[in-house]
């Protein structure tokens, strides 16, 4: 991974996919937060109730990051 790759999006909501072999019966197959910090070896998500998750790299398929709102999102306060 690029260093500095995820700077930029620090305080930004993520949404993380985990990869299909850490997916257990009955448990979720991401995990939504506001996108703490995070190091080579995996991301920090602070959750809506202020709680911090650590999830280590190997266990991500996929990091969904929401788009900063544009002019007219931000003009109407419309998502």
């Amino acid at each position: 991974m690029d260093d500095g790759i995820l700077e930029e999006y620090l305080d930004r909501y993520v949404r993380i996919h985990f990869a299909p072999d850490r997916i257990g019966q009955g448990l979720s197959a991401y995990a939504e937060g506001k996108l703490y910090d995070y190091s080579p070896n995996g991301i920090l998500i602070e959750e809506r109730d202020g709680s911090l998750d650590y999830i280590p790299f190997s266990a991500v398929r996929l990091v969904q990051i929401k788009p900063k709102p544009g002019l007219w999102e931000r003009l109407t306060g419309s998502s």
